[in-house]
């Protein structure tokens, strides 16, 4: 999937080849020029698209549309709000009206150790803090028995989608992969170790999962 950041490398095909092909630099340059301003185009209707979307969300009254606002900021194509503590505020604000996206993506971050929610597309794993890990999951489990994937607004292929996450998958792996971190000596210390049985539970509610199918917005 291509997320929105994607889209800014269009046209780094034509500056490798402006850099290897002198005879061609004015030519490519020009490409490159009409690519990047292309990309941008698409990029700015896209993010148009989306905006509206979380708007008319909004309007009707619907927590998913505060939720969604609250990922887009995360996510950084809404620059609206940048300090990471008032971020997780918008999530707490769609969670309390009622969205269970943002109630599932507070109990991630919360097991994850991460400053904000959401990431879906980035790699993820406890951090230093195996508390805040365990009572993560303990807070995720319930939720994810009422509803087991996340939502998130992407750009894929320029053009702007709502795309589905299975949550639990974020989890499982840990359990069969295990986690260690660096101690303050600089030795690697286990902090979550291989548990075969727990990510059974895990992997089965990834694998149980009905991922509704990604789709597009006009």
């Amino acid at each position: 999937m291509h997320n929105i950041r994607s889209l800014m490398a269009t046209g780094a095909l034509a500056v490798l080849l402006a850099s290897t092909t002198a005879g061609c630099m004015a030519p490519v340059q020009a490409v490159n020029a009409i690519e990047q301003s292309t990309a941008r185009h698409d990029l700015d209707q896209g993010i148009a698209v989306l905006r509206a979307h979380i708007r008319t969300l909004q309007d009707k009254g619907d927590p998913l549309g505060d939720y969604f606002y609250a990922l887009g900021n995360s996510d950084g194509w809404i620059t609206d709000v940048t300090d990471p503590k008032a971020i997780t505020a918008l999530f707490e604000k769609a969670a309390a009206r009622g969205s269970m996206d943002a109630k599932i993506l507070l109990a991630l971050q919360v097991a994850m150790g991460e400053p904000i929610p959401g990431q879906l597309d980035d790699g993820q794993g406890p951090r230093e803090n195996l508390d805040g890990w365990e009572r993560g999951l303990t807070q995720l489990l319930p939720l994810l028995k009422q509803q087991c994937s996340a939502r998130r607004l992407v750009l894929d292929m320029g053009k702007p989608q709502v795309a589905y996450y299975s949550i639990a998958y974020k989890v499982w792996p840990i359990f069969r992969d295990g986690r260690s971190v660096r101690n303050p000596q600089g030795q690697w210390e286990t902090l979550v170790p291989i548990n075969p049985e727990r990510q059974k539970i895990w992997e089965s509610i990834d694998r149980s999962c009905p991922i509704p199918q990604n789709h597009w917005l006009d």
